[in-house]
């Protein structure tokens, strides 16, 4: 493995724990505001990573990608406690609640856009060539993984945060029957992995994100994005 792939693989760790600490926050810090303290009490009310790191998703499978370098980059954190009944209108706030986590994920994405073409505005702030094409392998793997991370758990399967905002959202005898096929989502998500089902809600959302930054003019940010 050669000694920029290291560093890429480096790079996209600590992406991937910030990434992963700042969508858990946003389900603690929604769920504060509508009522329920159950995760503030716990010490998840914080960006801090410790608080949220799983033994596991945040450091096992993400550190394979130094024996296995093509290795899907993928993880996961501690879920959020959270106490519906703490909440003045349960269905409604717990649907918040579950949304708030890759709605924080899309926020930083529009952070790493502003930053990116304030960085282009001030033509990387007279930094070397490598220095300029260091910057843009970091914000493009910020804002790629942040985008991945999003659309990933507002697919509607147990346990991603899309099974919860539909369980919340359903009427009661729908959302129940609902619930039943939890059983089952291990399977749909290892189909979603291993069938290329992924790659079928990714590559059209690409192509209209696209699209939709041409037809703002966004074309410099476009090609620093998907270049």
């Amino acid at each position: 493995m050669d000694q920029q792939r290291i560093l890429q693989i480096i790079l996209d760790l600590g992406i991937l724990v910030f990434s992963l600490s700042l969508h858990e926050f946003g389900h603690a810090f929604m769920a504060n505001r509508l009522g329920d303290p159950t995760a503030k009490m716990l010490g998840r009310l914080t960006m801090d990573p410790r608080a949220h790191a799983d033994p596991i998703g945040t450091i096992l499978i993400p550190l394979l990608r130094f024996i296995y370098p093509n290795l899907l980059l993928f993880g996961w954190a501690k879920p959020v406690p959270v106490t519906p009944e703490n909440f003045q209108n349960p269905k409604r706030d717990g649907a918040l609640v579950a949304l708030a986590g890759p709605m924080a994920n899309f926020f930083l994405c529009v952070v790493c856009m502003a930053l990116l073409s304030l960085l282009d505005l001030t033509q990387f702030m007279g930094l070397d060539p490598g220095g300029q094409q260091l910057l843009l392998i970091f914000f493009r793997s910020f804002f790629w993984l942040n985008f991945a991370l999003a659309v990933f758990n507002l697919i509607p399967l147990y346990p991603l945060d899309g099974s919860w905002i539909m369980k919340y959202i359903l009427p009661g005898h729908w959302s129940y029957a609902y619930s039943q096929m939890d059983r089952y989502s291990g399977i749909a998500l290892l189909a979603f992995f291993y069938l290329g089902w992924l790659n079928k809600i990714f590559v059209p959302l690409e192509r209209g994100l696209f699209m939709l930054m041409g037809t703002f003019g966004l074309n410099r940010l476009t090609a620093m994005i998907f270049s």
